[in-house]
């Protein structure tokens, strides 16, 4: 069996094991009952306030850019990590499958799995939103969900990578909680500051080096932020990250996309690295 044909094997039956454990149904669940409630408490809103109608995409960007991560990261931070508990990775990679495929397919069928509810998430949302009047600007439709989705491939790579390098489900869900923390909630932001600090004599400079932006620029949810930003300069929300107003080369779109890229590159290499040589 080729590695191609080794990987499309395992990624159709871990997405069966989404339907399974009825992760897949549930996760459509959610951002489809999300969705279309925010959508129709909107257009609601806007019709009792008789003022113009905000575009369907704004209150989907605010309120996913908040969920997606978290969904991500809860629901697939024991997806490798589970197989080797039940024995389920012992079968598995005694057939043609390495443990490369073991990760790199994980991967793929949860982004499919998530990327799929978002999908039919926004679908669902948009008859609503034009039965209630609100616009919809079909490139910014596209460009957020294309964002998004992104965004979702991102920290499933983030929740991979832990589920492979960690023994137990336990320590799995307290690392996803921690990555959650630290990218959302802008603790990575302080890193460098605190570096900064202890490197000037615990003291404040008189002014911030370059480089304790930059390092912020690597906060995937920065670089999220940014992204959207440079495209779609009219949406606000959903991230604590204020896009600057004359963005440097590490704020723009291009860079913010290696940066994402960089991350799941990143994340499936170390998750990799730990898994190939563990003992099951």
């Amino acid at each position: 069996m080729s590695r191609l044909a080794a990987l499309a094997l395992f990624v159709r039956e871990d997405l069966r094991d989404t339907v399974r454990e009825r992760q897949l149904y549930l996760l459509v669940g959610i951002y489809v009952l999300l969705g279309v409630l925010l959508t129709y408490s909107e257009g609601r809103t806007a019709a009792r306030l008789s003022g113009s109608a905000p575009p369907l995409t704004a209150g989907l960007y605010a309120l996913f850019s908040m969920v997606t991560p978290l969904l991500a990261l809860a629901f697939f931070a024991s997806a490798v990590v589970e197989k080797r508990s039940s024995g389920a990775l012992k079968v598995v990679l005694g057939l043609p499958i390495d443990r490369a495929t073991v990760v790199f397919g994980t991967f793929l069928a949860r982004s499919l799995a998530i990327v799929a509810a978002i999908v039919v998430s926004f679908a669902a949302a948009v008859p609503v939103g034009l039965a209630l009047g609100l616009p919809v600007d079909p490139a910014q439709f596209v460009g957020v969900v294309a964002a998004l989705v992104l965004l979702a491939a991102t920290f499933t790579a983030l929740a991979v990578g832990l589920s492979s390098t960690v023994r137990t489900s336990t320590r799995a869900t307290a690392a996803a909680f921690g990555v959650f923390v630290l990218f959302f909630f802008q603790l990575w932001a302080q890193l460098p500051r605190i570096a900064l600090y202890v490197a000037h004599g615990f003291s404040w400079p008189a002014t911030t080096p370059e480089w304790v932006a930059f390092v912020d620029a690597l906060n995937p949810m920065a670089a999220y932020t940014y992204l959207v930003a440079g495209l779609f300069p009219d949406l606000e929300g959903g991230t604590f990250v204020r896009p600057p107003a004359e963005p440097t080369f590490y704020q723009t779109p291009a860079f913010a996309l290696a940066v994402l890229a960089g991350w799941i590159v990143l994340a499936l290499g170390v998750g990799y690295w730990r898994f190939r040589t563990t003992d099951l």
